[in-house]
């Protein structure tokens, strides 16, 4: 099965949704506190108006299918001495479906994602999570707990 990691564009937005969605489920025990139909709306919305401006998302494919998601928000900061780009990618959609974990997707992605952020000229990160096994990809990549 060939596998393809890249940036995902605007006519992905429905692509992208289904992903999205499933790690709000996740994240929240399974209980959303709305109706899923909304937060569809609302993602695609959003989607709609970030994406490729401050909010880039990259996919893993496997086959035609998007398995494996990955994206980050620029924020800006004033100029710094040791980062005068002013910015920071915060990362976020951090999502790789069940029957694809473990497989090294996540992994492949959240890779893109970081050096499309660092040829854009972004050297500082943040991110969030509550996910111990996330933890330890993060952590192998260098992020540290602040």
């Amino acid at each position: 099965m060939k596998i393809d990691v890249r940036k995902l564009e605007k006519r992905e937005i429905e692509e992208i949704i289904p992903l999205r969605v499933a790690l709000q489920i996740y994240d929240n025990d399974g209980d959303l506190g709305i109706e899923q139909k909304e937060l569809e709306d609302k993602t695609r919305y959003f989607l709609e108006d970030s994406m490729n401006k401050e909010l880039y998302m990259f996919g893993t494919f496997a086959g035609e299918e998007l398995v494996s998601i990955c994206g980050f928000i620029i924020f800006k900061y004033f100029p710094e001495a040791r980062d005068l780009g002013g910015k920071v990618a915060y990362i976020t959609s951090v999502y790789t479906k069940e029957e694809y974990r473990g497989k090294g997707y996540q992994r492949k992605v959240f890779e893109k994602c970081l050096d499309y952020a660092r040829d854009m000229g972004i050297i500082r990160f943040k991110l969030s999570t509550k996910n111990p096994k996330a933890m330890k990809m993060y952590e192998f990549k260098g992020f540290v707990d602040d």
